[in-house]
């Protein structure tokens, strides 16, 4: 029986880069694309996401604030950032980003991206299982007796 594959929402403001990347990542992961921030935070609504890749530069929202909003929202969900625009990541927000998402620059290759999402997911998974673990734990301790 093989796992489940992982969800993986895909956002990028860029037609074309959205539907080529969705298909390269298809043969992987179920993919789910937005085309913006905005769609972006509905899909997470309606359905749990293991990885959220976004581009950063986008109109509206960039992908460093949904990246943001979205780790607060869905703690266990694991956040792959794409970008060609390494002026946009001063200092700050390198500093920032540090265990909020994984840094992808373009131009990158398909198995690099392929890679950094499975990285990405597995992170989320040992969060989700440290979170499951120590929950059990605080439940053992002060549970009924």
């Amino acid at each position: 029986m093989n796992a489940p594959r992982l969800q993986v929402l895909l956002v990028d403001d860029e037609a074309a880069v959205l539907a080529t990347t969705a298909a390269v990542l298809s043969e992987d992961f179920e993919v789910q694309t937005a085309h913006d921030a905005h769609t972006a935070r509905r899909m997470l609504g309606l359905r749990p996401f293991d990885v959220l890749c976004t581009d950063l530069h986008m109109p509206g929202p960039s992908g460093i604030q949904l990246l943001r909003e979205a780790v607060i929202q869905y703690p266990h969900l694991a956040g792959v950032l794409v970008t060609g625009f390494r002026e946009y990541l001063d200092w700050r927000d390198r500093l920032d980003a540090q265990g909020l998402f994984y840094l992808v620059l373009k131009p990158y290759q398909p198995p690099d991206l392929i890679a950094m999402i499975r990285r990405a997911a597995e992170s989320a998974r040992l969060k989700r299982d440290m979170s499951r673990l120590s929950s059990g734990l605080a439940e053992h301790k002060w549970g009924p007796r």
